[in-house]
């Protein structure tokens, strides 16, 4: 029995502990916050997972399509929170309406959300959104907190055969919970997404435009197993309203004026997915 206590009161100091030493200020907020990932790991962890992505959905074969969809979004990068880290633009060869990110700096589009926006400023409000994901360190943060759940599971399981019997369970749940960002999290990359494309010269109400319209259509998953685009982006409350109140807000302190669109260079791009 005292084994047992003696061995509980270690690995309550060793979990103390580690959530002293794994704090790190996040680039966005300037605030710190619980994070077991190094931005040397992050970027790491981020190439091991563009591999798999690649190798599961494919990449969409058309260079110069690659290269224009990298040119906006090295733009925002360039004047974002994280302007150091080196990020890459890919085209998924996928129908599915989505853009999504991992760490380290690897943002992907499908065609299918390509050949469905209708202009570059939408399409920059939508890719700021994810370079967004990165800046502020989302998957980042999930994935500490799914380690951490990971080695609570794991303690539990080595002091507890109840809880081992259950552990499989437990962590089939964390692997669901962290499937996707939280609302809080969403609001920040639209937030993000419009700042990066305000600043880079485009109109973010473009932005709010196409919310509205993957409201209305709510696109699902494809036969690819891709995971549609409100599959991994949950939307938050009044998301619309408060995209186009940022816009207005950050209009006002850039001073900009003559926002892009882009529709006609736009669609000359994007017929190239077809």
């Amino acid at each position: 029995m005292k084994d047992m206590k003696r061995t509980r009161f270690i690995i309550f100091l060793l979990i103390i502990v580690l959530l002293f030493i794994s704090c790190a200020v996040n680039p966005v907020t300037g605030k710190r916050e619980l994070m077991l990932l190094s931005e040397t790991d992050e970027i790491q962890l981020g190439k091991q997972s563009d591999a798999g992505i690649v190798q599961t959905y494919g990449v969409y074969n058309d260079p110069a399509l690659t290269q224009y969809v990298s040119e906006i979004g090295q733009k925002m990068v360039k004047i974002s929170h994280r302007p150091g880290l080196k990020f890459e633009f890919k085209v998924m060869d996928s129908p599915v309406i989505n853009a999504f990110a991992v760490p380290g700096g690897f943002v992907y589009v499908t065609r299918g959300i390509l050949a469905y926006l209708n202009n570059e400023a939408e399409f920059a409000g939508v890719l700021g959104h994810e370079i967004g994901h990165v800046t502020a360190r989302h998957s980042a943060k999930q994935y500490s907190k799914a380690q951490l759940f990971q080695l609570g599971f794991g303690l539990g399981s080595a002091l507890s055969e109840t809880f081992r019997k259950y552990a499989g369970i437990a962590n089939f749940g964390v692997g669901m919970l962290f499937l996707k960002f939280s609302r809080d999290n969403e609001r920040q990359a639209d937030q993000l997404g419009v700042e990066y494309s305000t600043r880079v010269g485009y109109d973010a109400n473009e932005m709010a435009n196409f919310f509205a319209t993957l409201e209305r259509m709510q696109p699902s998953s494809g036969a690819d197993g891709l995971p549609g685009w409100l599959s991994t982006h949950p939307n938050p409350a009044d998301r619309v309203a408060a995209v186009r109140k940022t816009a207005k807000e950050w209009q006002q302190k850039t001073g900009a004026t003559n926002l892009r669109i882009g529709r006609n260079n736009y669609l000359r791009k994007k017929n190239r997915t077809r």
